[in-house]
């Protein structure tokens, strides 16, 4: 069927392309080359069909399980990623694996690719579009009676975890879990009611809900003090007891924060709140969108050539305005290809002043970035220009491939946890855009 020779013609290129890269190989080893090796025991699957297993997995968009499984499952994956008829790895071991790789590596793989392309005149930085989107964190919509739950019952089970791993860890407590759960339940089902008594209910239980918690942050301080002083002999108690340490600070953030909101009467800044006790990297972003004025996660910025190549990519854990990363991707782009491009486009919001527009006209023949606000009758004759909307035309198709990256790799909701993991997903999916890009052309 044509279906399959499509998909067969896909991962030939794909296998073509990394054959003739060498060098990718060995940026993703060195980050593997320690892998595996506690005891002195080498692990028995290689560096390449690791790679190869994260490329199938971001071209299918599957989770690490699915992804062992359809491999599993098909004799052309598994040729493709050289484990033939052996065994796959579990795919907990893959997940770890891909842990090691740096967000840096990414980077230089597709540094890597781009001159892989520019060798091969697949892509040429004439032309230049810039655009950014959102990328969420996997966290839920984080209100402070939920953050507060969430801080409650997550240091309550590990507390439980450890003394059932070690009982000298016993301290006697107990932690009433599901008074402090009927207590988030009702606030968080009554919060929004307008009725004044149901207000002052709800802000009853608020205040205990917040004492209740502010309660077992200081118990998780006793428990932790007692662990250190009793000795955990038990190495799963002790690896508990590390993640109570991490987590009290971010369960006390929670617990003055919500005090700030809902004692002190406070409009707290979105600086300084905490979205998440497991994915604290997270940041609010206000973007404008009509269906979506608030998201979570990191601003992503993309710098895509006329051939769809993804050049330039950023994402950092405290996201600045677009209009710097303009000025960073077009620095980039004169790095790799030793010269500004001569078409460059972005939307309004790269916009920063006619007085930088008239100074970046020196350096670009067509500098396609309309102005905000009121314009006067010359700039309005810029923008309606032929050139001007040619280029504007061409700067939408980068939504286009943002569409691309969020339905097909998984650019809407990245689920790794840590701001590095978050980042080197992001570079993975450009990673492999980039690849099945080259290997279809």
């Amino acid at each position: 069927m044509k279906i399959i020779k499509d998909y067969q013609k896909k991962f030939d290129g794909i296998n073509l392309v990394l054959e003739n890269n060498p060098g990718i190989l060995d940026a993703f080893h060195d980050d593997l080359k320690d892998f595996g090796s506690m005891n002195g025991r080498e692990s028995k699957f290689s560096s390449e069909q690791i790679l190869r297993f994260a490329i199938v997995k971001c071209v299918e968009g599957d989770p690490y399980r699915e992804t062992i499984i359809r491999v599993n499952g098909s004799d052309f994956l598994r040729n493709f990623t050289r484990i033939g008829m052996g065994e796959v790895p579990g795919y907990t071991f893959f997940c770890e694996a891909m842990k090691c790789i740096r967000p840096e590596t990414l980077k230089y793989m597709n540094a890597l690719l781009l001159q892989y392309g520019k060798d091969k005149d697949l892509v040429s930085g004439k032309s230049l579009r810039v655009d950014s989107t959102v990328s969420e964190s996997n966290i839920h919509y984080p209100t402070d009676a939920h953050l507060l739950w969430d801080g409650y019952h997550t240091l309550a089970r590990m507390m439980t975890q450890a003394r059932k791993a070690d009982w000298r860890l016993d301290c006697g407590n107990r932690f009433h879990t599901r008074k402090a759960k009927s207590l988030f339940t009702f606030v968080s089902t009554h919060g929004g009611k307008k009725n004044k008594s149901t207000k002052r209910k709800v802000d009853k239980k608020m205040r205990t809900l917040m004492e209740r918690v502010d309660w077992i942050v200081e118990n998780a301080r006793r428990f932790s003090k007692h662990a250190y002083d009793v000795g955990c002999n038990n190495l799963v108690a002790y690896g508990i007891v590390g993640e109570i340490e991490r987590m009290i600070p971010k369960v006390a953030l929670v617990v003055r924060q919500a005090q700030r909101a809902w004692i002190n009467g406070e409009t707290v800044p979105a600086a300084e709140r905490i979205f998440s006790i497991f994915e604290d990297h997270t940041e609010l972003l206000m973007r404008g969108k009509a269906r979506k004025p608030i998201e979570f996660g990191h601003l992503v910025t993309l710098g895509q050539t006329q051939e769809k190549f993804i050049s330039y990519y950023a994402v950092e854990e405290r996201s600045r305005h677009d209009s710097v990363y303009k000025d960073l991707v077009l620095a980039d782009h004169k790095k790799k290809f030793e010269s500004y491009p001569d078409r460059f486009t972005a939307d309004k919001n790269y916009h920063v002043s006619m007085e930088d527009t008239r100074n970046w006209e020196k350096e670009i023949d067509l500098y396609a970035v309309g102005k905000k606000g009121k314009r006067t009758i010359d700039e309005e004759h810029r923008e309606h220009t032929e050139e001007f909307r040619l280029a504007q035309r061409f700067r939408a198709g980068c939504e286009g491939s943002i569409s691309v990256l969020k339905r097909a790799f998984g650019l809407k909701r990245v689920l790794n946890r840590g701001f590095k993991s978050f980042a080197a997903a992001i570079g993975c999916l450009v990673f492999c855009h980039n690849l099945v890009l080259l290997a279809q052309t």
